[in-house]
């Protein structure tokens, strides 16, 4: 873990760079001194982006949207795992305080058929926004709706049901590799 609170770190970044789908890429190594351990590690990105900006360099290409942790489209291994070392952290949540000073920090895409990189780390998400787009629901007539409480719902059912609805559609489970290291009771229920 990080020192504590306003400290900063000394990093070395190694970064996966790509041109488009159809370019081989490789890894970028990249210095960044004085990083807040307040800061995301997206925001950590924007200053590394900046950095090479002003050095003249092209910036590093990296999906986000919302940076609530909602959204899912921070598609990064780091590190070797999806979002990083925090189990259920998103990237865009994950601070730079999860870090120690003089770490080696690796950030690739997502590898998968379903995730072909665009540019660097952004990856192409269009199949599995499909599949979300598509509803993952049917229609039955079932009558009314009876009250909350009249239905007993045994514990292994509603925990199953409980990690489902808090799944965010980030796509991780599609391009993990070992299928214990993200939504581990989901993956185990629904995907085995």
């Amino acid at each position: 873990m990080g020192s504590g609170h306003g400290t900063e770190l000394n990093l070395t970044l190694k970064v996966w760079r790509q041109k488009n789908t159809k370019a081989s890429g490789s890894f970028e190594t990249h210095q960044l001194t004085g990083i807040s351990t307040d800061m995301s590690f997206l925001e950590m990105f924007d200053v590394l982006n900046e950095k090479l900006i002003s050095e003249g360099k092209e910036a590093i290409a990296f999906d986000h949207d919302c940076r609530e942790g909602i959204c899912g489209m921070c598609s990064m291994y780091i590190n070797g795992r999806p979002h990083g070392p925090k189990q259920g952290v998103t990237t865009c949540q994950l601070h730079m305080r999860s870090f120690k000073n003089g770490d080696t920090i690796v950030v690739e895409p997502w590898r998968s058929a379903a995730f072909p990189v665009i540019k660097d780390l952004a990856v192409d998400r269009g199949a599995f926004d499909r599949i979300i787009a598509s509803g993952g629901y049917i229609s039955v007539n079932t009558g009314n709706a009876q009250d909350a409480n009249n239905i007993l719902i045994p514990k292994p059912d509603a925990d199953d049901a409980f990690a489902a609805a808090a799944c965010i559609g980030c796509g991780a489970c599609v391009a993990l590799v070992k299928m214990d290291l993200l939504c581990y009771s989901f993956q185990q229920k629904f995907l085995s």
